[in-house]
């Protein structure tokens, strides 16, 4: 005889399991925009040309 109760709690304890472990890396990237955020506002500001990597052209005379 099929045991769908062993079935059912097998498939359904799995799901909770992937369930949880995607909830943990949800938070772990959240964790991380927020640490990379606080870490731009408290940069100290810089020239756009500069964050782009270009050089400044010099100034005309």
């Amino acid at each position: 005889m099929v045991d769908y109760k062993k079935m059912y709690l097998t498939l359904f304890n799995a799901t909770e399991d992937a369930v949880n472990a995607l909830e943990n890396v949800r938070q772990a990237l959240i964790e991380a925009q927020q640490k990379c955020e606080e870490l731009y506002v408290s940069a100290p500001e810089q020239d756009e040309e500069q964050e782009s990597g270009r050089l400044a052209a010099p100034a005309a005379t």
